[in-house]
């Protein structure tokens, strides 16, 4: 039996054993931790097969480690789909955990006057205008803390207490990072486990719920969960009147939707393809599935700005500068936040306002990020989709008939109707 294997079992025994509490799964989890180099990919699988099997009745206080050991097993070449299914079951349980302890926490701060006045100074210097002494509400105030500090503080301070009232709530909260890390590591190697995320109703929106209440703005958890796989998307570069449909896989921010979209768009004006400056082909991979190195990624400048649909003017065209800013698709943002049109969600293509550069590669370095060009659209095609979003995003002109057809063309007038497009 391997060093590695002796500590798997070890770590097990502890994690079954009732007496075995926190400091003790510490040290069984470190233990492990300094023996992946030596695990061989046969005793990686075995090991995620013996923890997987823990988990439908896992004690609550070992969950974090045991979803984070999972992850650095999947991180090594270990299959996601052991333990990840189980893994994603128990998220709905940690997450009302740790919505209780956020709401029970918060609670027992906003009553404590002592801390209150003790944060005060600080939320009054944050507050975005002049604020008296007494301007601010508890809730402001503990609401400013937890965004500026976050909940480490009040947790030490009150988690002994509700750790009495309500153990689960604190077990859930100690375990929730390590358990949110496990499980991005399985969900950013398998499209199937991210499908079964999708499918799971309502689990987006209680994540999302707790991350409103920790404070967090958008979690990496969330920004997983929002990723799309298997998703068509319709392409329009409006100036130059071409069009494509692609296929998106992994993609989790839209700098990298936009470096892969130009390295498969840019070509040669004869072959269909759009003018451009074209990325490296290696910030491509870099936001494909190459790893980006001590030297950090590739720069890449933008060639384009990304518009959702309902920027489109009535003539067909896009605003020019930095008009119509609303409906940018920003490189901050992911590939769900594009809006769709008839149920597809559509990108708008056009000239950069400004000059804008970024850093390839991929906000989860073990999810691959996929785009396939499966067809370039004709002429007439691309004519009647620009149509029907001006006709669409701009009704009340269309209908008085004081709007110009875009891309007037005997092409267009010829167009397929648009459901025989696909």
């Amino acid at each position: 039996m391997s060093s590695f294997t002796i500590a798997i079992e070890s770590f097990l025994d502890a994690i079954n054993d009732e007496q075995s509490w926190v400091e003790e799964l510490n040290v069984h989890l470190q233990k492990v931790s300094a023996l992946y180099s030596e695990a061989s990919a046969g005793e990686i699988n075995d090991s995620l097969r013996r923890l997987a099997s823990f988990l439908p009745n896992l004690r609550l206080v070992a969950l974090g480690h045991v979803a984070i050991t999972c992850g650095s097993l999947v991180e090594r070449g270990g299959d996601p789909e052991i333990a990840g299914p189980s893994l994603l079951e128990k998220l709905t349980v940690v997450n009302e955990a740790v919505l209780d302890f956020y709401h029970r926490c918060r609670a027992r701060a906003e009553w404590d006057k002592e801390l209150i006045e003790e944060l005060r100074p600080a939320a009054i210097e944050n507050a975005d205008e002049d604020i008296g002494p007494d301007g601010l509400t508890p809730a402001a105030i503990i609401e400013d803390h937890v965004n500026n500090e976050g909940w480490q503080g009040l947790a030490q301070r009150f988690g002994p207490e509700l750790f009495e009232i309500c153990p689960t709530s604190v077990l859930g909260h100690m375990a929730d990072e390590y358990f949110r890390l496990g499980l991005i590591a399985h969900l950013s190697r398998s499209k199937k486990l991210r499908r079964a995320a999708r499918e799971q109703s309502g689990l987006l929106e209680q994540t999302r719920t707790v991350d409103k209440a920790s404070g967090t703005e958008r979690s990496f958890l969330i920004t997983m969960l929002r990723v799309l796989d298997d998703e068509q998307l319709l392409i329009l570069h409006v100036e130059q009147k071409k069009g494509f449909v692609i296929r998106i896989s992994g993609i989790a921010d839209n700098f990298q939707l936009h470096t892969l979209l130009a390295g498969a768009i840019i070509g040669s004006p004869s072959k269909g393809m759009v003018t451009g400056e074209a990325p490296s082909s290696l910030a491509v991979a870099q936001c494909k599935d190459t790893a980006v190195g001590e030297a950090g990624g590739e720069h890449v400048t933008g060639p384009f700005n990304l518009w959702n649909w309902g920027g489109i003017q009535a003539d067909g065209r896009l605003p020019a500068g930095q008009a119509g800013m609303r409906h940018w698709i920003w490189g901050e943002g992911s590939p769900a936040d594009i809006l769709p049109f008839e149920d597809r969600r559509m990108v708008l293509v056009g000239p950069p306002p400004f000059g804008r550069s970024w850093v390839a590669g991929r906000t989860f370095c073990g999810m691959a990020g996929e785009m396939k060009v499966e067809r370039q659209l004709s002429d007439s095609e691309v004519a009647h989709w620009v149509t029907r979003i001006a006709q669409a995003a701009h009704p009340a002109q269309s209908s008085a008939g004081s709007q110009r057809t875009p891309f007037t063309s005997e092409a267009a007038s010829n167009a397929k109707p648009w459901w025989k497009f696909f």
